[in-house]
Parts: C-alpha cells; structure tokens; sequence
C-alpha cells in the first residue's frame, strides 16, 4: 500500500475555483455620492436621507395626542413598546400641514433613547446621483427647509435634497415641543 492522499472530487473542484480566482473581473466601484440615500417626498420636496439615519420605515400608526404641545407634534405612537414622538415634518419645516394620504408612511429616527417618527406622503426609493448632478447653491431652496439641507442634487429639473437629521434633532426648535 503506499501513502498517496486521496483526492475528491470536491478536492478538484476547489484546485479549479483557485485557479480561476485571478482571472475573475473585479467589482466596479460603486458612485461615490457618500450616502446611500433614501428618497421621499414630503409635499412639494424630494428630499433624501442617509440610510444610516433611519431605524426603521412604517404605515402610519394610530397616533394619540397629546395636549399643550406644537401643532407639528401629532402626539405619540407605540411600536412594539417603544413610544416614538409623530412629527408632521412639513408643518415643522413652516409649510402647510401633512395631507395623510394612502401612501404616507413614518421614517424613524433615532437620538439616544429618543425615537422620532417623521410623517411623508411618500416613500419613493433610492436614488443615486453622480457628482456632476451635486448644485451648491441653496438659495432655491424654501427658507424653514434650508437649515436641515446638506447637498442638493438636480436631475430632469427636479431638486432631490439631502435632508441632514442631526441638524434637525439638534435644533432647540425641534426640541421645545411644547406650546408653553
């Protein structure tokens, strides 16, 4: 008997896999946007936002008030035990109140153990934009909306905006919810 290793089938199979490795293309990279942006529309705007900054996306629960507080403080809803704060995010930004329609959904946003439920009339998808589509001027872009945009981004004369949710969970507007 000699001492000869025997070999599989499935030994063949990876010798082959090896030898195939370097003749492999490699991935292209994807467009360096640096978010991985989620499109929404909220009214009039198409705004976007980091995928990192969302928890969570969901149809619009039963949402009970609460009195004494802002008009764009809808009140509170639970989720799965966790009470979340409803924020009409339109009416906050300074234009009209949210229209509630079939597709409205809440974005869920986190900060610490705060979580915060934005109402959008629609949840569009991802969107992807290359640089050369990136505007730098914001002077087009409505007053009480402005602070909470980092990028704008244009595409078949549309404005995607890249909404920035630190800047709004930050702002002592948006943490004075009460009408007192």
């Amino acid at each position: 008997m000699t001492d000869k290793a025997v070999l599989t089938p499935f030994d063949d199979l990876l010798k082959d896999r090896h030898d195939l490795e370097p003749a492999l293309p490699q991935a292209a990279p994807l467009p360096a946007v640096g978010i991985g942006p989620l499109a929404v529309r909220i009214g009039e705007w198409r705004l976007m936002f980091a995928m990192d900054e969302v928890t969570e996306i969901i149809p619009l629960p039963r949402i009970t008030r609460v009195s004494g507080m802002q008009p764009w403080l809808l009140g509170i809803a639970n989720l799965r035990g966790i009470v979340i704060a409803v924020i009409d995010l339109q009416a906050f930004l300074g234009d009209k109140p949210a229209s509630f329609m079939a597709g409205s959904h809440l974005l869920v946003v986190r900060s610490g153990e705060w979580h915060y439920g934005l109402v959008v009339d629609e949840i569009i998808g991802m969107r992807h934009f290359g640089p050369e589509k990136q505007q730098n001027d914001l002077a087009t872009v409505a007053g009480g909306l402005r602070p909470y945009i980092a990028r704008m981004f244009v595409s078949e004369q549309i404005q995607w905006l890249v909404f920035d949710v630190d800047r709004l969970l930050n702002d002592p507007r948006f943490l004075r919810a009460t009408s007192r």
